[in-house]
């Protein structure tokens, strides 16, 4: 069954991300040292989290984000790398004082929380097929508890003498 809201979502985060990355590369800022490695520090983690919700996008279209393949959490790390990059993003520009920017990265985190429950809900329900060793500790338990009743009532017939303490012999 194809996901197309997953496919849409992620494209969408992608691309809004991307772009975000690039916006905050050409901004204008100061030359100094520490103001450019920030800056490059930000666009990475924008670039990055646009990156992981390409590669979501991708192996849905793939069909290889399933649990048997192993890859079943891969909406959540770019949801989780998107978060990171949307606080990365937010966090220079409020430290200045920028409001604006907050209330952004707010609605921001709404979005990508909303999608991560929509990715989540259109997932495939994957149903392992119920095994003959399923109950396998209740059976051995089980087991036990009769053998070792089985053993107690052998003890107290083989006795004999109903002393009060052979019991527990």
């Amino acid at each position: 069954m194809p996901r197309a809201l997953t496919v849409i979502i992620a494209f969408h985060w992608a691309a809004l991300l991307c772009l975000s990355g690039a916006r905050t590369v050409a901004a204008p800022g100061t030359a100094a040292l520490t103001d450019v490695i920030a800056t490059g520090a930000v666009a990475a983690i924008q670039f990055m989290a646009a990156l992981a919700f390409f590669w979501a996008m991708v192996s849905v279209l793939i069909d290889s984000d399933s649990e048997e393949a192993g890859q079943g959490n891969v909406a959540k790390i770019a949801v989780a790398v998107g978060l990171l990059a949307t606080t990365a993003g937010a966090l220079s520009p409020a430290l200045a004082g920028d409001v604006a920017v907050l209330q952004l990265a707010a609605l921001q985190f709404a979005g990508l929380l909303v999608s991560h429950l929509i990715m989540q809900a259109e997932r495939p329900v994957v149903r392992a097929p119920v095994g003959a060793n399923d109950n396998s500790r209740a059976a051995a338990r089980l087991l036990a508890v009769l053998a070792a009743t089985d053993a107690k009532i052998n003890r107290m017939t083989r006795s004999g003498s109903g002393a009060p303490g052979d019991f527990w012999r």
